[in-house]
């Protein structure tokens, strides 16, 4: 047997150090672990009288959060009147959501004394004013007004709950806010409503100059009152209509005026709207801006349906693009509201919508309201702003639908307009993925856009069917390769025969 000494190689004798050196910190660490549990037990935080009771401040802090958490919660689910979104606001800026002459409701109640609310004020007064002295007894005067008073206060816990936000006014002065802004809000209307001969006799009829100001405030979200108080001042104030019939009383000449306010309307829709006002006695309005708006989707939601498709990104491209594809547009026919747009064989048909300051606020309200009830599944509104908002980049884009009779511009000029789109579409929530109405058409759209033979043919037709001069050429080339051929055949007939 071999028994001459082995020798290690230095590999050998790394590899067993490093494992002496790892035992040795396995132990180690071991031991310190022992050490410090046996040594160190762990210890509970005491907490001195005066952090325990700045704990039991937050905690009631807490606990005042969640109460009003679960009050907005109560409140959301009855509240129809809000306050804009401040990012709406801060996007379109305050003016096409405050009042510019006439306060109704509490959220500017503070501001009624300022100067330019001064006039509509005094209007107020002259309105109530009117009504009261029908009978020339002055006990009876106070009597009706008191009656009106206690009427309206047994439903003031209703009226509140139907705003989404406190406010300041409260008792006797809320109750006859609400009586005299309902007041105010009827005669105007029932006055001034579309196709009404104004009998210049009547003392009402010298606030005739203020009409076009309260057909804009009128329609603003945060300046309204529920619609039950009108109904219920009607009631106190219309004794010779019959019973069950002072909501079509007060929903029609509503219509009328707002109608007498804009810059062009169809009959057609006209006629639709009136005739579509008899199905809010199942579903009365909950507000005037909520009635326009009801009115205006309805022709939409008859002819289209109430969801037509779900697309995963609302969007489609600029005008200007579009028509790089063959897409056209066209005032269409046989649509009788402008929210009925559709797309048909490479033309969106989109009927015309003229936009000057009534119309700027009525959009941009019906967008707020739509962004803020969330019980609103259909945002008509929302879906055909962003449908605008695609469609216009530039003051090109709004000379395209203005040449073509799809818009008309009642603002200072094509920028200016542009700029109304682009910042009424911008951060819009409108959950396209759940279904809106217009997702069809952006699904069409889209198809049409990617398809490239449509470019071809597209460029085609700008090519020569833009340009008659080079469509003539190009007429008079091929009706050449045409001649040449045809006389190319003759001669070889006649050749052909000739030989036989």
């Amino acid at each position: 047997m071999d028994r001459s000494p082995r020798f290690i190689s230095d590999k050998e004798l790394r590899q067993q150090e490093i494992d002496v050196i790892e035992q040795q910190e396995i132990i180690r660490i071991s031991e310190v672990g022992e050490y410090s549990s046996a040594n160190y037990p762990e210890r509970k935080r005491e907490f001195p009288e005066e952090e325990r009771n700045i704990i039991k401040e937050r905690l009631r802090i807490y606990a005042g959060e969640a109460k009003k958490l679960h009050e907005e919660a109560e409140r959301g689910s009855t509240s129809c009147i809000y306050r804009v979104l401040p990012r709406l606001k801060e996007i379109n800026g305050n003016r096409p959501y405050e009042p510019n002459m006439v306060c109704i409701g509490p959220y500017y109640y503070h501001k009624r004394h300022e100067e330019k609310f001064h006039m509509a004020e005094d209007c107020k007064r002259k309105c109530i004013g009117s009504l009261l002295v029908k009978t020339t007894d002055e006990e009876e005067q106070i009597d009706t007004y008191m009656s009106w008073l206690q009427r309206i206060s047994e439903l003031e816990e209703e009226i509140r709950k139907c705003y989404s936000e406190e406010f300041e006014v409260a008792g006797t002065e809320f109750i006859e806010m609400m009586v005299v802004d309902a007041c105010f809000i009827i005669e105007i209307i029932e006055m001034f409503g579309y196709g009404r001969e104004v009998n210049f006799g009547e003392s009402l009829a010298a606030l005739g100059w203020m009409v076009p100001y309260f057909h804009r405030d009128f329609l603003l979200l945060e300046n309204q009152i529920p619609f039950f108080v009108l109904v219920e001042i009607c009631k106190l104030t219309r004794n010779n209509i019959p019973a069950g019939h002072h909501r079509s009383y007060v929903i029609y000449p509503a219509l009328q005026f707002f109608m007498n306010g804009m810059k062009r309307f169809d009959s057609d829709i006209f006629d639709f709207i009136l005739k579509s006002a008899k199905t809010m006695d199942h579903s009365p309005p909950l507000h005037l801006l909520d009635l326009v708006r009801r009115c205006l989707i309805r022709p939409v939601a008859t002819r289209m349906g109430e969801l037509e498709s779900s697309v995963k990104t609302p969007f489609i491209h600029c005008i200007s693009k579009l028509r790089q594809a063959g897409i056209k547009v066209s005032p269409g026919k046989g649509l009788s509201c402008f929210l009925e747009v559709e797309f048909k064989k490479g033309v969106i048909e989109m009927p015309n919508i003229a936009i000057d300051d009534l119309m700027r606020c009525l959009l941009l309200n019906c967008v707020a309201f739509e962004q803020c009830d969330q019980r609103i599944s259909s945002k008509y509104f929302t879906a055909y702003t962003t449908f605008l908002d695609c469609l216009v980049n530039t003051e090109e884009d709004v000379e395209y639908l203005r040449e073509h009779n799809v818009i008309d511009n009642y603002l200072s000029d094509d920028t200016e307009l542009a700029g109304f789109i682009n910042c009424a579409g911008k951060d819009l929530v409108l959950n396209g993925d759940h279904g809106f109405y217009l997702g069809k058409l952006f699904e069409n759209v889209n198809n049409h856009y990617r398809n490239r033979w449509k470019w071809k043919l597209a460029s085609f037709e700008r090519e020569y069917f833009d340009k008659p001069w080079l469509l003539l050429s190009a007429a008079g080339g091929i009706l050449l390769i045409l001649a040449t051929s045809f006389q190319a055949v003759m001669a070889f007939l006649t050749y052909k025969y000739k030989k036989c």
